[in-house]
Protein backbone atom coordinates (compact mmCIF):
# COMPACT_ATOMS: atom_id res chain seq x y z
CA UNK A 1 0.00 0.00 0.00
CA UNK A 2 1.25 3.75 -0.64
CA UNK A 3 -1.03 5.08 1.14
CA UNK A 4 -2.01 4.94 4.85
CA UNK A 5 -5.27 3.68 6.14
CA UNK A 6 -8.34 5.84 6.03
CA UNK A 7 -10.50 4.92 9.13
CA UNK A 8 -14.02 5.27 8.86
CA UNK A 9 -16.44 5.12 12.42
CA UNK A 10 -19.48 3.26 12.35
CA UNK A 11 -21.48 3.73 15.81
CA UNK A 12 -25.14 4.26 17.14
CA UNK A 13 -27.03 2.06 19.49
CA UNK A 14 -27.30 -1.66 19.38
CA UNK A 15 -29.65 -2.47 16.48
CA UNK A 16 -29.06 0.88 14.70
CA UNK A 17 -28.07 -1.45 11.52
CA UNK A 18 -24.20 -0.18 11.61
CA UNK A 19 -23.26 -4.02 10.84
CA UNK A 20 -25.36 -3.95 7.54
CA UNK A 21 -24.11 -0.36 6.58
CA UNK A 22 -20.39 -1.34 7.19
CA UNK A 23 -21.15 -4.30 4.74
CA UNK A 24 -23.15 -2.56 2.64
CA UNK A 25 -19.70 -0.07 2.10
CA UNK A 26 -17.79 -3.13 1.86
CA UNK A 27 -19.38 -4.65 -1.34
CA UNK A 28 -19.31 -1.44 -3.18
CA UNK A 29 -15.96 -1.05 -2.44
CA UNK A 30 -15.07 -4.39 -2.62
CA UNK A 31 -13.24 -6.42 -0.21
CA UNK A 32 -9.46 -5.75 -0.96
CA UNK A 33 -10.25 -1.93 -0.21
CA UNK A 34 -12.51 -2.15 2.56
CA UNK A 35 -11.67 -3.88 6.22
CA UNK A 36 -14.73 -4.20 8.75
CA UNK A 37 -13.33 -4.86 12.24
CA UNK A 38 -15.88 -5.31 14.84
CA UNK A 39 -16.19 -3.68 18.46
CA UNK A 40 -17.52 -7.17 19.68
CA UNK A 41 -14.67 -9.29 18.54
CA UNK A 42 -12.72 -7.56 21.86
CA UNK A 43 -15.00 -8.06 24.78
CA UNK A 44 -12.65 -9.00 27.42
CA UNK A 45 -12.11 -12.59 28.02
CA UNK A 46 -14.22 -14.08 30.93
CA UNK A 47 -13.04 -17.56 30.65
CA UNK A 48 -12.45 -17.71 34.34
CA UNK A 49 -16.11 -17.30 34.90
CA UNK A 50 -18.95 -19.76 34.71
CA UNK A 51 -21.61 -19.74 32.29
CA UNK A 52 -24.42 -18.64 34.42
CA UNK A 53 -21.91 -15.56 36.14
CA UNK A 54 -20.78 -14.75 32.16
CA UNK A 55 -24.62 -14.13 31.20
CA UNK A 56 -24.72 -11.63 33.72
CA UNK A 57 -22.07 -9.25 33.16
CA UNK A 58 -22.55 -5.58 31.83
CA UNK A 59 -21.93 -6.30 28.72
CA UNK A 60 -23.21 -2.36 27.30
CA UNK A 61 -20.47 -0.84 29.79
CA UNK A 62 -17.25 0.78 27.90
CA UNK A 63 -15.26 -1.55 30.40
CA UNK A 64 -16.90 -4.79 29.14
CA UNK A 65 -14.41 -4.19 25.92
CA UNK A 66 -10.48 -4.50 25.71
CA UNK A 67 -10.14 -1.08 23.84
CA UNK A 68 -6.41 -0.98 24.77
CA UNK A 69 -5.87 -4.13 22.41
CA UNK A 70 -8.63 -2.75 20.15
CA UNK A 71 -6.46 1.22 19.88
CA UNK A 72 -3.15 -1.07 19.64
CA UNK A 73 -4.50 -3.06 16.78
CA UNK A 74 -5.85 -0.06 14.65
CA UNK A 75 -2.48 1.95 14.91
CA UNK A 76 -1.31 -1.33 13.71
CA UNK A 77 -2.98 -1.19 10.74
CA UNK A 78 -1.93 2.67 9.98
CA UNK A 79 1.23 1.62 10.17
CA UNK A 80 0.69 -1.03 7.61
CA UNK A 81 1.42 -4.14 9.90
CA UNK A 82 -1.46 -6.82 10.12
CA UNK A 83 -3.25 -8.10 13.18
CA UNK A 84 -4.46 -10.90 14.97
CA UNK A 85 -7.98 -10.16 15.56
CA UNK A 86 -9.61 -11.79 18.54
CA UNK A 87 -12.83 -14.33 17.66
CA UNK A 88 -15.58 -13.64 20.19
CA UNK A 89 -18.42 -16.35 20.84
CA UNK A 90 -21.47 -14.00 21.61
CA UNK A 91 -23.81 -17.12 22.47
CA UNK A 92 -21.72 -18.35 25.15
CA UNK A 93 -19.50 -15.34 25.96
CA UNK A 94 -16.09 -16.15 25.88
CA UNK A 95 -13.15 -15.59 23.34
CA UNK A 96 -12.22 -18.73 20.80
CA UNK A 97 -8.34 -20.28 20.81
CA UNK A 98 -8.13 -19.00 17.48
CA UNK A 99 -8.49 -15.52 15.75
CA UNK A 100 -8.35 -13.73 12.33
CA UNK A 101 -5.66 -12.80 10.52
CA UNK A 102 -6.26 -8.83 8.99
CA UNK A 103 -4.37 -6.86 6.55
CA UNK A 104 -4.24 -3.06 5.94
CA UNK A 105 -6.44 -1.77 3.15
CA UNK A 106 -7.45 1.91 1.95
CA UNK A 107 -10.56 1.75 4.66
CA UNK A 108 -10.75 0.79 8.03
CA UNK A 109 -14.49 0.95 9.00
CA UNK A 110 -15.34 0.21 12.51
CA UNK A 111 -18.40 -0.87 13.82
CA UNK A 112 -19.41 -0.60 17.35
CA UNK A 113 -21.75 1.02 19.40
CA UNK A 114 -19.05 2.35 22.08
CA UNK A 115 -16.48 3.48 19.38
CA UNK A 116 -17.35 7.41 20.12
CA UNK A 117 -16.91 7.03 24.03
CA UNK A 118 -12.83 6.63 23.72
CA UNK A 119 -11.24 9.79 22.63
CA UNK A 120 -7.95 8.12 21.26
CA UNK A 121 -9.94 6.47 19.26
CA UNK A 122 -11.78 9.32 18.19
CA UNK A 123 -8.48 11.36 17.13
CA UNK A 124 -7.41 8.56 14.64
CA UNK A 125 -10.45 8.13 13.10
CA UNK A 126 -11.19 10.07 9.50
CA UNK A 127 -15.02 9.92 9.21
CA UNK A 128 -16.92 9.06 12.31
CA UNK A 129 -20.49 8.33 11.55
CA UNK A 130 -23.75 8.09 14.19
CA UNK A 131 -27.29 6.28 13.08
CA UNK A 132 -29.51 7.83 15.21
CA UNK A 133 -32.54 5.26 15.21
CA UNK A 134 -35.68 5.37 17.34
CA UNK A 135 -35.59 2.69 20.17
CA UNK A 136 -38.67 0.70 19.01
CA UNK A 137 -36.11 -0.45 15.71
CA UNK A 138 -33.25 -0.96 17.14
CA UNK A 139 -35.16 -2.92 19.96
CA UNK A 140 -37.26 -5.00 17.09
CA UNK A 141 -34.27 -5.59 15.33
CA UNK A 142 -32.40 -6.74 18.15
CA UNK A 143 -34.93 -9.08 18.65
CA UNK A 144 -35.13 -10.81 15.87
CA UNK A 145 -31.13 -11.20 15.19
CA UNK A 146 -30.64 -12.16 18.94
CA UNK A 147 -33.37 -15.12 18.76
CA UNK A 148 -32.10 -15.77 15.19
CA UNK A 149 -28.32 -15.97 15.67
CA UNK A 150 -27.79 -15.79 18.85
CA UNK A 151 -29.83 -18.61 20.52
CA UNK A 152 -31.50 -16.25 22.92
CA UNK A 153 -34.92 -16.31 24.12
CA UNK A 154 -37.37 -13.39 23.78
CA UNK A 155 -37.42 -12.80 27.58
CA UNK A 156 -33.65 -12.83 28.37
CA UNK A 157 -33.05 -10.36 25.30
CA UNK A 158 -35.76 -8.11 27.05
CA UNK A 159 -34.12 -8.53 30.56
CA UNK A 160 -30.77 -7.20 29.67
CA UNK A 161 -32.53 -4.24 27.39
CA UNK A 162 -34.01 -3.37 30.25
CA UNK A 163 -31.43 -3.42 32.58
CA UNK A 164 -28.45 -2.67 30.91
CA UNK A 165 -28.97 -1.98 27.18
CA UNK A 166 -31.24 0.76 27.53
CA UNK A 167 -29.30 2.15 30.68
CA UNK A 168 -25.99 2.33 28.93
CA UNK A 169 -27.40 3.86 25.46
CA UNK A 170 -28.79 6.08 27.49
CA UNK A 171 -25.53 7.03 29.64
CA UNK A 172 -22.92 5.98 27.09
CA UNK A 173 -23.88 5.79 23.26
CA UNK A 174 -26.23 8.49 22.96
CA UNK A 175 -24.13 11.32 24.57
CA UNK A 176 -21.37 10.11 22.25
CA UNK A 177 -22.53 11.40 19.11
CA UNK A 178 -21.66 14.60 19.81
CA UNK A 179 -18.01 13.58 18.25
CA UNK A 180 -19.60 12.33 15.43
CA UNK A 181 -18.57 14.66 12.33
CA UNK A 182 -22.31 12.78 10.36
CA UNK A 183 -25.43 11.46 12.08
CA UNK A 184 -27.77 9.61 10.13
CA UNK A 185 -31.33 8.78 10.55
CA UNK A 186 -31.40 5.60 8.80
CA UNK A 187 -34.96 4.88 8.59
CA UNK A 188 -36.07 7.50 6.34
CA UNK A 189 -33.82 8.09 3.38
CA UNK A 190 -31.24 4.98 3.68
CA UNK A 191 -30.13 4.81 0.32
CA UNK A 192 -28.91 9.16 0.36
CA UNK A 193 -27.52 8.68 3.50
CA UNK A 194 -25.80 5.56 1.67
CA UNK A 195 -24.73 7.82 -1.18
CA UNK A 196 -23.75 10.41 1.45
CA UNK A 197 -21.24 7.91 3.43
CA UNK A 198 -19.80 6.71 -0.11
CA UNK A 199 -18.93 10.32 -0.81
CA UNK A 200 -17.43 11.09 1.78
CA UNK A 201 -15.06 7.94 1.21
CA UNK A 202 -14.46 8.75 -2.26
CA UNK A 203 -13.18 11.99 -0.81
CA UNK A 204 -10.64 10.83 1.59
CA UNK A 205 -9.58 7.96 -0.83
CA UNK A 206 -8.82 11.13 -3.83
Amino acid sequence: MNQSPKIVGISGGSGSGKTMFAEKLKKEFGEKRITIINQDSYYKDLSHMSFNERCKQNFDHPNAIDFDLFLLHIKELIVGKKIDMPIYDLSRHLRSNDMITIKPSLVIVLDGTLLFTQSQLNDIMDIKIFLDVPDDLRLSYRIKRDTKERGRTVESIMNQYVNTVRPMYDQFIYPSKNSADIILDNTQNDHGSFLLIKNEINKILN
